[in-house]
C-alpha cells in the first residue's frame, strides 16, 4: 500500500518548497465558486502506486467518468510509492494514493495537505510471506527479513514481531524496496519478506507461504487521497467531482462491470482473473463508508483511531521524534459528504 517515513523527508525538508510551509489549518471549507478549474493542459496530476484498490482509479479514467463529470485528470504512475510521496511533497502532483499512517511524518513537519476520501482498506492486501520450514513467527528468529525501512510495511513487520514477543533484532532485517524484496523473495535471496498486492501475489504463487496478512488486523491499513492544501483552495471544485467520480466508479467495481475491470486491467498491466482475485484482499470503500469512517471512533474501522494508534506506534518505534498535537487536522470530510 503504499507507505512513508524519515526516509524522505530529509529531501523534503532541503527543498525550498517546503521551507515556507506553515503548520496546517483546520479542516477546509466548501470548495470555493472561484476555484480553478483544470483543463486538457493543466489536468489535476493524480499520483497513483502499485495496490489494488488504487488501481480502480484507471477504472474512473479508462471508462470516461472523469470526463462525464468536467474533471481533467492525469494519472501519473509511480512503481516504487516512496517515489509518488517524494513527488507529492515537493508538488510534482497536485493528489497522490497514500496508506493512512503514512500521513503522520509528513504533519509532523508542517506539510500543507489534507486526506479527503478512503479508498480501500487492506484485508490481506498486505502480508508476510515465509520460505517452506518457518511455519510460526518464532521461527523467523535468525532469518533475513525484507522489507522497505520506514514503511508501513516496516510497521506492520514491527507490529508482528511485537505481538509475538519479538524485536526488530531477533531477525536479520533487509532493508529492499518493495519491488526489489518481492523479486529477492522469488528468487530465495531472503527467508521471508512483508509485501502488498500484487507483488504479495506473486510470491505466494511463486511457493512462498502467507503467515501472517491483514485479514488479522482490519482497519489497520487504510489507504487513502491526499491532496496538498494549495490545491484544495485553488481546485476544490475539481477534488469534489474526483471524489464524485470515484464513487462512481465504486458502484462499477462492485458489480464487476466489465468495461470498467477491463479499463483498469488495460491500465495497470493485469490479467482480469488476477484483479479479480487480489480485490479478496480488499475492502473498497463507497460513499456511505467513507462517511462512516471520517466519524470519531474508538477502534481501527475509524480514520481518527488509526492515525491516532499509527502515530503513537512511530513514536515508540522512534520513525517519528514527536506526536502530533492533533492528528485529525489532516482529515477533511467535506468532500465525500
Amino acid at each position: 500500500m503504499k507507505k512513508f517515513t524519515g526516509l524522505f523527508m530529509a529531501a523534503i525538508l532541503a527543498s525550498s518548497l517546503l521551507a515556507g510551509c506553515n503548520r496546517m489549518e483546520e479542516v477546509s471549507g466548501a470548495p470555493s465558486d472561484t476555484a480553478a478549474a483544470s483543463t486538457a493542459e493543466d489536468p489535476f496530476v493524480l499520483g497513483v502506486s502499485p495496490m489494488t484498490g488504487w488501481y480502480a482509479w484507471y477504472g474512473v479514467d479508462g471508462t470516461g467518468i472523469f470526463e462525464k463529470n468536467g474533471v481533467n485528470v492525469k494519472i501519473e504512475f509511480f512503481p516504487v510509492y516512496s517515489d509518488s510521496l517524494t513527488a507529492f511533497y515537493s508538488g510534482q502532483v497536485d493528489g497522490i494514493c497514500i496508506a493512512g499512517s503514512d500521513a503522520v511524518a509528513p504533519l509532523n513537519e508542517g506539510v500543507d495537505f489534507k486526506i479527503v476520501l478512503v479508498n480501500d482498506n487492506s484485508y490481506g492486501a498486505d502480508g508476510l510471506v515465509v520460505q517452506d520450514g518457518i511455519e510460526s513467527v518464532q521461527d523467523l528468529k535468525g532469518k533475513s527479513v525484507a522489507t522497505e525501512v520506514g514503511t508501513l510495511e516496516h510497521m506492520f513487520l514491527l507490529k508482528i514481531l511485537e505481538e509475538n514477543g519479538m524485536t526488530i533484532d531477533d531477525v536479520n532485517f533487509t532493508n529492499m524496496t518493495i519491488n526489489d524484496a518481492g523479486p529477492a523473495f522469488i528468487a530465495g535471496s531472503v527467508d521471508a519478506a512483508v509485501l502488498w498486492e500484487p507483488t504479495l501475489s506473486a510470491a505466494i504463487e511463486a511457493g512462498g507461504n502467507l503467515l501472517y496478512s491483514t485479514k488479522e488486523e482490519p482497519g489497520l491499513i487504510p489507504d487513502t487521497l491526499a491532496v496538498r492544501q494549495e490545491v484544495l483552495d485553488e481546485r476544490g471544485e475539481d477534488v469534489q467531482k474526483i471524489v464524485d467520480s470515484w464513487f462512481e466508479g465504486v458502484e462499477k467495481l462492485d458489480a464487476r462491470d466489465e468495461a470498467f475491470i477491463e479499463a483498469i486491467c488495460q491500465g495497470a498491466e493485469l490479467e482480469k482473473e488476477d484483479y479479480i482475485t487480489m480485490l479478496d484482499g480488499v475492502t473498497v470503500f463507497d460513499k456511505a463508508e467513507n462517511q462512516e469512517t471520517f466519524k470519531r471512533g474508538e477502534d481501527y474501522t475509524y480514520l481518527n483511531y488509526t492515525l491516532e494508534k499509527s502515530a503513537e506506534f512511530l513514536l515508540d518505534t522512534k520513525m517519528i521524534d514527536k506526536l502530533p498535537e492533533d492528528v485529525t487536522v489532516i482529515l477533511d470530510d467535506t468532500y465525500i459528504k
